[in-house]
């Protein structure tokens, strides 16, 4: 899961680094179809495919795409990232107990929610500092947190009844860029948008596609609260990111996050 959140915090930051951010993302999605389509060619349906959850779960996802996208485009990469990625772990770690029966034991709940608390703090640090952050882009951060929490939810319902991660995965993956490409399609130049971020449509998909992988792959072997929260330690590195690659000021209050988030990890691995 350590992994899988370097690659997915590469991957956004990737996003935010380009002139457009909104139409970088709609290059990524659309542009995951072909490694998951040379997955699904290898791995083929899986023995019980859950065409319902499948079809929840990309109807889930297109919205939190697209409002990702747009709070990108209204705010700062580290204002708009921590507010998605750090309302998911505690809504999840909820409601798994009413969906999955999943209740964790105390130090790892507290690590789920000190996890939680660091990434909301290098929120409010970033909120604090910045000036281009608008009260739209964090509504639309903070929507796009709502959805990506269900879709979760509901990825990881999928993933169990299919019990095959190499077949499930791409699936959902083929699905979303099908979905995304047909919702933008008379929205934005898709050519434009896809000929302008090429890079990421051919390169950019390796990483989502390893990272979302290795997520289906836990959920079916861990209670996904945790699964999540160690996926979130992303922040760790987008911190890393932002300082080192977008040249983000990195000061005592994010180091106090970092500091919360791993200790939210030394938590949920005890």
């Amino acid at each position: 899961m350590l992994a899988s959140a370097l690659l997915h915090a590469s991957w956004n930051a990737w996003v935010k680094t380009r002139p457009d951010p909104y139409g970088a993302l709609i290059a990524l999605g659309v542009g995951a179809a072909w490694p998951n389509l040379i997955l699904l060619g290898a791995a083929g349906l899986p023995e019980h495919t859950p065409w319902g959850w499948i079809a929840l779960t990309i109807f889930l996802s297109v919205p939190a795409f697209a409002l990702l996208g747009s709070a990108y485009r209204e705010g700062d990469f580290a204002v708009a990232y921590p507010v998605v990625r750090g309302l998911n772990p505690l809504a999840i770690a909820v409601a798994s107990v009413f969906i999955y029966g999943e209740v964790l034991a105390a130090p790892k709940a507290l690590g789920v929610v000190a996890v939680s608390a660091g990434i909301a703090l290098l929120g409010w640090e970033a909120l604090r500092r910045s000036r281009t952050v608008t009260p739209r882009g964090l509504g639309f951060a903070a929507l796009s947190a709502l959805a990506t929490a269900s879709g979760a939810l509901t990825d990881t319902l999928g993933a169990r009844a299919a019990n095959d991660p190499m077949s499930y995965g791409p699936l959902i993956a083929i699905g979303n860029a099908l979905a995304i490409a047909a919702y933008q399609v008379r929205r934005t130049d898709l050519p434009r948008a896809l000929r302008e971020n090429w890079q990421l449509t051919l390169f950019g998909p390796l990483l989502s596609t390893a990272s979302y992988q290795l997520l289906i792959w836990s959920v079916t072997r861990a209670p996904v609260a945790l699964v999540v929260s160690l996926r979130e330690t992303s922040m760790l590195f987008a911190v890393a990111i932002g300082a080192l690659l977008l040249r983000e000021r990195v000061g005592a209050w994010r180091w106090l996050a970092v500091a919360v988030v791993f200790g939210g990890v030394l938590l949920i691995r005890s």
